[in-house]
């Protein structure tokens, strides 16, 4: 198959492991024991393996639209307390999360959802993700649509299907029925928007936003969606994701690598073709809100005798006993109905005017306030190293003492919004908050520390902006600092009217402008701590090709050693990096080179694998097409590399693939001049070259 999950998945279906969970759990077999693509089909039924935790299991409750009622946040808080750690996580895209399960308690928490009306499944890996929608939908005098049943019908379209449980990536997906947007549809991959259109309500649409390691924002597909057509619209872009989206290299399945390969043109195409009915023309595009949602406080409900009270969850984590308590007091005080928001918090709506102070002091007795103060309304975290496997730093705990030494420090806020991410997956949406922090572990000399690169300027600043980078790898220590720096810089030097993001993108814009080349920028270098692997690029992989360690065990090498050349990472031999008139540059000494074996070196930002094969030195990308492994990494047979992770096999020669075929790599002219190794670091050959100059050519 096209690559290694595309094999297991279609190996056997991945609904088709329940049989084995329920007799792993009879049998409490022990996570080591599971075959590891067994614990990936279990994220179709929403529990995720969690190695970090004692080998314990998360489950990811859909909660569609955001809609809860009491009996089911009860189950759910008694599901956390007698099965998991007795905390409750609301994330960003409104789902409830429980961690701390054992494999024997997988089936009856499963069977316990059901019997409230609640399910995980589809919650994790290639699917669409939880439908959710503005948080009081059905609840806002202003509000142009309810799109809570739109919500309802969309899920329905995928769920318990295996076909649309088919899909070559995961697809987020959200309604909102208001006329104010938030930057978060900006960043999903189906987002319909509700507009008014000479009295009708009708939907906008943005296609194939992303945050994650290649962030994006969304496009616009210009057309008007009626509400009945929703289904059918979502319907057929689900298809052209299956049909034309290429499964061959994972790192780029997601619908935006689609969009930018067939264009928005092609999207419509498409849509012309596949629906019976024709989409109404939008000439003009959506235009986000000049802020973000407030759901913390009270709020009118278009019933004048109703209101919502949305309730400060701090980090979006509650202990069991808080979120029981919400339950109790939404039957006592309410009507037993409550929401989880995308802002990771909750709500307990219809709660009658002479109740609202009585509402309030139940929540008070368990540690809930309908009153923030800025850095809870304006922070976020994932759920970081605690738990996530691919997390490399801690976040939430992290968060927590920047915010207790930010308050020490009487920074006042004012809306400057900070999210914190545990790796470059973005689940924490850092690209589009006013400051972002991404976790890296650091190298230092006196050891390897958590730090985050910090971003400036995303989020809200006439558009939708992504941030910029500002900082790498600041220390956690003295995220304060850095952080009571830059507001204060806002607060002193914007001008009227303008955004703490609007301030500092007009200022990284300007320091951008003033950067060196291209040619000058080196891509940074990440160290396996396990085994000393050295990765060259933006982010660490997943995990390490050469000893399978996890992402956390990459730190990011600051500075090297003076004399150690960018370009010799594994061998320490500094050469002058000068381009020859013949285009050719010095690489690496000959006698540097193993037989069989490969070296990954890099030349102004570019990677590239030196294998010596006999006299002779061969050049090609030093990354597999497939999933980006090193090839230097590889086994050398019969003048071909094979690829470490997968055994994907190419011709030094030619560059060409042995198998699977058509998946050609580049191939770098070299030569071997007085013990040194040339190479020609230009547009790749991709046909063999076999040519004899003043030294041995390959």
């Amino acid at each position: 198959m096209s690559n290694a999950v595309e094999s297991w998945k279609s190996e056997k279906h991945p609904f088709d492991v329940w049989p084995d969970v329920e007799r792993h759990a009879v049998e409490e077999t022990p996570m080591k024991s599971i075959e590891i693509a067994d614990l990936e089909r279990m994220k179709w039924y929403g529990f995720f393996y969690r190695k970090r935790d004692s080998n314990r299991y998360m489950v990811r409750i859909r909660v569609t639209a955001g809609e809860l009622t009491a009996d089911q946040a009860r189950e759910v808080a008694n599901i956390a307390y007698e099965c998991g750690h007795g905390i409750v996580d609301v994330t960003t895209r409104a789902n409830l999360q429980v961690q701390g399960l054992q494999i024997q308690h997988l089936p009856q928490v499963a069977s316990r959802l059901a019997a409230v009306g609640l399910n995980a499944k589809q919650t994790g890996h290639d699917n669409i993700r939880n439908v959710f929608a503005h948080p009081f939908s059905g609840l806002m005098s202003d509000e142009l649509i309810d799109t809570r049943k739109l919500s309802h019908d969309v899920t329905r379209l995928f769920v318990n299907s295996r076909e649309y449980s088919d899909l070559p990536r995961k697809l987020n997906l959200c309604l909102n029925g208001t006329a104010a947007h938030s930057s978060h549809f900006w960043t999903q991959d189906i987002s319909y928007l509700a507009t008014e259109v000479d009295g009708d309500v009708l939907f906008q649409v943005l296609l194939a936003g992303t945050q994650g390691k290649t962030p994006r924002l969304a496009w616009h597909l210009p057309v008007l969606v009626h509400p009945d057509q929703v289904v059918e619209v979502t319907r057929s872009i689900l298809d052209l994701f299956k049909a034309k989206m290429p499964r061959e290299k994972r790192n780029r399945t997601r619908l935006r690598f689609l969009v930018e390969d067939i264009g928005v043109g092609g999207v419509l195409k498409w849509l012309q073709d596949d629906l019976t009915f024709p989409l109404q023309p939008c000439p003009g595009t959506p235009v986000p809100a000049s802020r973000h949602d407030e759901l913390i406080g009270w709020f009118p409900q278009n019933d004048p005798k109703l209101w919502t009270m949305g309730v400060s969850v701090p980090l979006g984590r509650m202990t069991w006993r808080q979120l029981e308590g919400l339950s109790l007091l939404s039957k006592k005080w309410g009507d037993g109905q409550l929401r989880t928001t995308h802002e990771q918090g909750i709500a307990v709506v219809n709660i009658r005017s002479g109740f609202k102070e009585a509402a309030a002091t139940d929540a008070a007795s368990v540690g809930l306030s309908v009153h923030a103060d800025p850095f809870e309304l304006n922070t976020m975290a994932c759920t970081g190293s605690q738990f996530c496997n691919i997390a490399v730093t801690e976040t939430k705990g992290h968060m927590t003492q920047l915010i207790e030494k930010l308050r020490k420090r009487a920074l006042k806020l004012h809306g400057i919004r900070i999210h914190m991410s545990g790796c470059p997956s973005s689940c924490a949406q850092h690209f589009t908050a006013d400051i972002g922090l991404k976790g890296v572990r650091v190298r230092r000399l006196l050891g390897t520390r958590e730090g985050f690169d910090v971003y400036l300027g995303g989020g809200l600043a006439g558009q939708v902006h992504m941030a910029l980078p500002y900082k790498l790898g600041v220390d956690v220590d003295q995220l304060p600092t850095l952080i009571e720096g830059v507001a204060q810089d806002f607060y002193l030097k914007h001008s009227s009217g303008q955004t703490f993001s609007a301030y500092w993108r007009e200022r990284l814009q300007a320091a951008e402008a003033a950067k060196v080349g291209d040619e000058e920028y080196q891509v940074p270098t990440w160290l396996c701590e396990m085994c000393e692997y050295e990765h060259n690029g933006e982010d660490p992989p997943v995990y390490c090709p050469r000893c399978s360690g996890l992402r956390r065990n990459f730190a990011r090498l600051e500075e090297r050693e003076p004399g150690h050349a960018d370009r010799d990472a594994t061998t320490g031999s500094a050469l002058p990096d000068v381009v020859r008139e013949d285009g050719y540059v010095a690489a690496i000494k000959f006698d540097k080179l193993s037989e069989g074996s490969g070296v990954n070196i890099t030349l102004s930002g570019h990677a590239y694998a030196l294998f010596r094969v006999g006299s002779e030195v061969h050049c090609v990308d030093s990354e597999c097409p497939h999933e980006g492994a090193p090839l230097a990494e590889g086994e050398v047979v019969d003048g071909a590399v094979v690829c470490p992770l997968h055994s994907w096999k190419f011709d030094l020669c030619s560059g060409c693939s042995i198998a699977p075929k058509g998946h050609q790599i580049g191939r770098y002219e070299t030569r071997i001049e007085d013990g040194v190794v040339y190479i020609r670091p230009s547009a790749p050959s991709l046909t063999a070259v076999a040519s004899q100059a003043s030294g041995t050519t390959s």
